[in-house]
């Protein structure tokens, strides 16, 4: 089978769904399938890029459109690699935003259908559209309102054979305007056999700091950051219950923020927080991202655990057999459901302390290779 994947941007390390997309053609490549992947706005270059993308010593064959490219010359170049390659499945890897500033790519709805002829097409909604929050604002409602019939237009436009979405919360939504959807759960865009080599690792353990960690490993309790991290309500209240944990263990509680930090209020939180020790690596490799996440003990989630299936981040500390903390403010959290799968809440340092004892000790998902399975069954 033949599989072509469209998504936004192809930008390692800096671009969610481009990441997914490399890991998952990977993995169905593996599988003896061809796999190809096309970006089709991608902001972080200014000419057009053919090229290749590795991982574990599997190669992609990538095209990377700049997003400064008119539409028709997009368009074209996008046809021209399609009847080269001439997939039997074309998926769309949708992210409104990262196509259109505004969530709204009028030019895939009128020009996609034709690029792609005859084949089938394929569609994975990673988000769907603004303004679902209770305290969303009035212009994002309205933006909302906008995406929404956008999308079931698009929809009605291009007949996608197959669509999938990443949770059940999104399934019933698409559900409501009358589309169908098959849940394919996410999984970590971080490989976790890589490990890179030992001159990058000595020189990260330098450069971070993180000698004090790595040869007394059993006097640290680690809390691990990494992916887009925001101040959620409650963080301040989950760091000193860390706190409190580590001393009454008789450990000393540290913070290794791993890859590039955009969130410099969420830095200063943790600085501010007393009788607590911190790292931050900045932008590093797969391999070394993979390495770094070893030393931790307790990955904190910042998103709301109601979409913790869909965060990228929180299913590569599992995938590593590292539990997972949210915030004691998160209302929609089921103890008894989700301690079992390694999510645990902080609302006391028995909790931090549990959640400490269970690394290595959790089931593992296998979402990636659950993926690959459904993005070839499905489609055939």
């Amino acid at each position: 089978m033949k599989i072509t994947f469209i998504c936004a941007s192809l930008q390692t390390g800096s671009d969610g769904v481009g990441d997914y997309v490399r890991r998952l053609a990977c993995e169905i490549i593996k599988r003896g399938d061809q796999v190809e992947a096309i970006a089709l706005t991608d902001s972080y270059l200014s000419t057009v890029k053919r090229e290749t993308q590795e991982i574990d010593g599997i190669k992609l064959s990538v095209l990377r459109l700049p997003a400064s490219l008119n539409t028709g010359e997009r368009y074209n170049y996008l046809q021209k690699r399609l009847e080269l390659f001439n997939p039997d499945l074309v998926s769309l890897q949708y992210v409104g935003f990262g196509f259109n500033k505004y969530g709204l790519p009028i030019d895939i709805l009128l020009k996609l259908g034709k690029a792609i002829g005859t084949r089938k097409l394929h569609i994975m909604f990673h988000e769907l559209w603004c303004g679902m929050a209770v305290n969303a604002g009035v212009k994002e409602k309205f933006l909302g309102r906008l995406q929404k019939v956008f999308l079931k237009a698009t929809i009605s436009a291009l007949k996608p054979e197959t669509i999938f979405t990443s949770i059940k919360p999104y399934q019933r939504f698409l559900e409501h305007i009358g589309i169908k959807a098959v849940v394919v759960p996410i999984f970590g865009n971080i490989s976790t056999t890589e490990s890179g080599n030992e001159n990058d690792w000595d020189d990260l353990t330098t450069k971070a700091d993180l000698s004090p960690l790595i040869l007394n490993r059993k006097d640290w309790l680690i809390l691990g950051f990494f992916g887009t991290t925001y101040n959620c309500q409650g963080l301040d209240d989950l760091l000193h219950i860390a706190v409190n944990a580590a001393k009454s263990a008789g450990l000393k509680l540290g913070v290794l923020f791993i890859g590039h930090n955009r969130m410099l209020e969420t830095v200063n939180l943790i600085k501010a927080t007393p009788d607590l020790f911190y790292w931050e690596t900045g932008s590093l490799s797969t391999a070394m991202i993979n390495r770094s996440m070893q030393l931790v003990n307790i990955g904190v989630v910042t998103s709301p655990v109601d979409g913790i299936n869909k965060s990228g981040s929180a299913v590569a500390w599992m995938e590593r057999g590292i539990p997972v903390m949210i915030s004691s403010a998160d209302k929609n959290y089921s103890e008894n459901l989700m301690e079992k799968q390694g999510i645990y809440q902080a609302t006391s340092a028995e909790v931090i302390l549990r959640a400490y004892s269970s690394k290595n000790k959790l089931p593992l998902p296998n979402n990636l290779k659950m993926a690959a399975i459904a993005y070839t069954v499905y489609s055939l």
